[in-house]
């Protein structure tokens, strides 16, 4: 590596330690998610540039942003993220991982195929995070997408309100217009890219919400019977009742990333074409 390529590098792992230790100030993210976030931000910005970084970063801000908006409301709903919406490495990782791969992809190979798939994961990721922390603000009980009929406690995975996809469009679209504005996706209209983000966040956040009502853990606290996700619930271990005991919220929010990925690059090849 030349020394001016090898500065770069160091350069831009100092931008993404400084982003990470501000987050921590700021108690966005817990020491245990820097080692996480810089392990996902560096390849990103590798790969893609300080462009692909804006757009992670965005995503990151918007998401602790939307978290924060309300949170003792949404904490006396029982749906509220864990420690004040902190960010810790499950969530990083589950969110970001798969764009730190898409980053990695750019880096060694490089092409438009892998700033669609990046643009798709991420914006899968802040749809899906502004569906769930907007829809807990909806006044009407959400309903579980796979029985629309069947209404569900908020916070409760699977679960879909009409602000929750307003919230995942509103996301997809803010994604979308950062990419577009910092041609992310170069040879397509701002237009184009726009939607692809829209596509991918949306698509990607349904795929959440049905992985979350098919297949995701359910869970019921033995003290107030109240149905939930965690293993812990008004201070007992809770009871497990329907779904696979592997999948966790993480493993959907992955599962997200990856249809959002897949959505994008689809709709991004059909305009190619």
């Amino acid at each position: 590596m030349d020394p001016v390529t090898l500065y770069i590098a160091l350069g831009e792992l100092a931008i993404v330690i400084t982003f990470a230790i501000v987050a921590i100030g700021l108690k966005a993210l817990d020491k245990a998610g820097f080692l996480a976030s810089v392990a996902v931000g560096y390849p990103i910005f590798l790969g893609g540039g300080w462009t692909w970084f804006v757009i992670i970063a965005a995503f990151f801000i918007l998401g602790v942003g939307f978290t924060w908006y309300r949170y003792e409301y949404k904490k006396s709903l029982g749906g509220a993220q864990v420690k004040g919406g902190t960010r810790s490495w499950p969530n990083i990782l589950a969110n970001g991982g798969l764009a730190a791969v898409f980053g990695f992809g750019e880096l060694v190979i490089g092409g438009s195929i892998f700033a669609a798939l990046f643009l798709g994961a991420i914006s899968a990721a802040a749809a899906d995070t502004a569906a769930t922390e907007i829809g807990l603000l909806s006044r009407r009980p959400p309903r579980l997408i796979t029985h629309p009929a069947e209404l569900v406690p908020p916070g409760i995975s699977g679960g879909v309100t009409y602000m929750g996809f307003l919230g995942a469009i509103f996301a997809s679209d803010i994604i979308g217009g950062i990419a577009a504005t910092l041609g992310v996706i170069t040879g397509l209209s701002a237009v184009a890219v726009v939607i692809i983000a829209t596509v991918g966040g949306v698509g990607g956040s349904i795929a959440d919400s049905l992985a979350g009502a098919l297949i995701q853990r359910k869970n019921a606290c033995v003290a107030c019977g109240q149905p939930c996700e965690g293993r812990v619930h008004c201070g007992k271990e809770t009871k497990y009742t329907s779904g696979l005991t592997f999948v966790d919220n993480n493993v959907v929010n992955v599962l997200a990333t990856v249809a959002g990925a897949a959505l994008s690059l689809a709709v991004a090849a059909a305009f190619i074409l």
